[in-house]
Formats: C-alpha cells, structure tokens, sequence
C-alpha cells in the first residue's frame, strides 16, 4: 500500500475524525472498518470508524465533530442505550461515525457463544470487523477483546454447520422443476446453497460468515484451510449453467462439502432426505 493510496487517505482522515472526536469527548478505543482498514479501498470506498467509549455523547456533540474536520450534510442513525451514531460527507468520502460503549462489546463477547441464534447472524460481521479492523486507538483493548473472539469453540462449529446443512435437494427435483416454469424459485435455490455452503465451510475453517453484504469472495475463501476445489468459480457458475447441470454442479459441491466435514467431525449428522445420487423418478402409468 503506497503513501498516496485510497486505503492510506482514508486512514489519514479518519485519523483526523479521531482527533476531533477527542478533543470532543472521552474514547477508550477506535476502530477502523472496511476496506480501508484491509488496504483494499478504491476511490469510490467510504469511512466507517468505530468509537468505544464508557457512556455516548449526545446528538448534538456529533454535529461539532462534523463541523470542526469540515464535514457536510449530516445524517443521524437511530440510536439506541449503547449504540449512537452520524453519517456526512467528508472531502467527498461518505463517512460514518460510530459511538458503542465498552460495557455492550463486553457483553456481547461473554456471551456470544453460548446461543447459536444470537452467534449465527449479522454479529458474525461484527466479530469479523473486529478481527480485521485497523486500531487507530486503545490497542491494548482491542486486542484483548480480540484475544475471545479468536475463541471458536468445537461444539459452536458443529452446531453452525448443522444449522446451514439445510440444501434443497435441486438434483433431484430438477426435471419437475423445469415443467413448472420456476426459475425464479430455481435460482433463489442456487443463491440460499451457495451461501449455506460458504457458512458450513466457514464453521469448518473456524472463520465468521455473515451473507449480509458480501464482498471479496476469493480473498475470505482463499483462507479456507478445507475446501472444495475451485470453490468460488464453482459457486458463481451454478448462476451461468444451463438448469440440469447447474444442479449437476451443485450436488458435487455438496458432496464434497459433505465428505470434508465428516473427515474433520465424523461424528456430524449430515442426514438429507434426498442426499446427492438420488433422483426423482416419473410416474409410471
């Protein structure tokens, strides 16, 4: 990454938001998110910076803070007793300004692991970022915090995996399919496997996964220590196959999936009513 590049200027400028923010009002640690954190950003990349702080600053404190690093426009999220935040516009970048306190990410990680529903959602995302994020202040406490999220139990991943071993059995029913004009059905099929097989494979690889907004595939499936083959170009071509083979596909994928689980948890249960090989049989009249 070069001194002049889009990552490094974001970051210079969310260093800028951090000093007025400050100056302004009390923070423990600060986090930058997104591209500009993973050094990815492009020119149309926006500013996402992530305050902690013990107690939230009023509505108010966030327009000073806009005001004084010459922001413009000014866009309030709704806010709740431990979240508070602002977006507006920065030398043209989009901005937002995130307050969290301390006590709720504290919470959040006691907690986190011990439901499924809680763990298996958008807070996958969260924990990712945090993770991945760029320290701008309080490292000491980040990386504390990052010490319990790096924390992937074995019986969370199974159930993760359980949980997502969910695929409609295209392979089979391809032929019906087909002669009830349903490709719109057939392609929200293709769209919910292929995310299920990424968050088994994710659980497998001890890594989070959230299908909220996804972006750069290949760079998160490159860490996948087990995985199918070719696994991004094989998911992405089940949309560009003609309907038999791309069930044809999808029902390789899931049997590989399913073979490399089992070697790494042989105790899993994987049953599927329609499993992959099976195939729906025509009336015989």
């Amino acid at each position: 990454m070069t001194e002049n590049s889009p990552s490094e200027h974001l970051r210079a400028q969310a260093r800028r938001v951090l000093d007025s923010t400050r100056d302004l009002f009390p923070v423990r640690a600060a986090l930058l998110v997104g591209s500009a954190a993973s050094g990815d950003a492009d020119l149309l990349s926006d500013l996402d910076l992530i305050a902690y702080v013990d107690e939230l600053p009023e509505q108010s404190l966030l327009a000073q803070i806009r005001e004084n690093v010459g922001g413009t426009g000014l866009f309030a999220r709704e806010g709740t007793e431990y979240f508070r935040g602002v977006e507006f516009s920065l030398a043209g970048i989009r901005t937002e300004l995130s307050f969290l306190t301390v006590a709720r990410v504290e919470s959040h990680l006691e907690r986190v692991f011990e439901s499924v529903d809680e763990f298996d959602s958008p807070l996958q995302k969260v924990l990712s970022g945090l993770l991945e994020g760029f320290p701008l202040h309080g490292e000491d406490l980040i990386e504390k915090w990052r010490a319990r999220v790096r924390e992937y139990p074995d019986a969370l991943r199974s159930k993760i995996i359980e949980r997502h071993w969910k695929f409609e059995p295209l392979w089979h029913f391809d032929e019906a399919i087909a002669r009830r004009d349903a490709e719109l059905w057939r392609l929200d099929i293709l769209l919910d496997a292929a995310f299920d097989l990424l968050a088994v494979l994710a659980a497998l690889n001890r890594l989070y996964f959230a299908r909220f907004e996804l972006k750069r595939t290949r760079t998160f499936v490159a860490r996948m220590a087990v995985a199918p083959p070719r696994l991004v170009e094989r998911l992405e071509s089940l949309f560009r196959l003609e309907p038999s083979a791309a069930a044809t596909e999808l029902e390789r994928l899931v049997e590989e999936t399913r073979e490399l689980v089992l070697r790494e948890l042989p105790g899993l249960d994987l049953h599927m009513r329609f499993p992959p090989g099976t195939r729906q049989r025509a009336w015989s009249h």
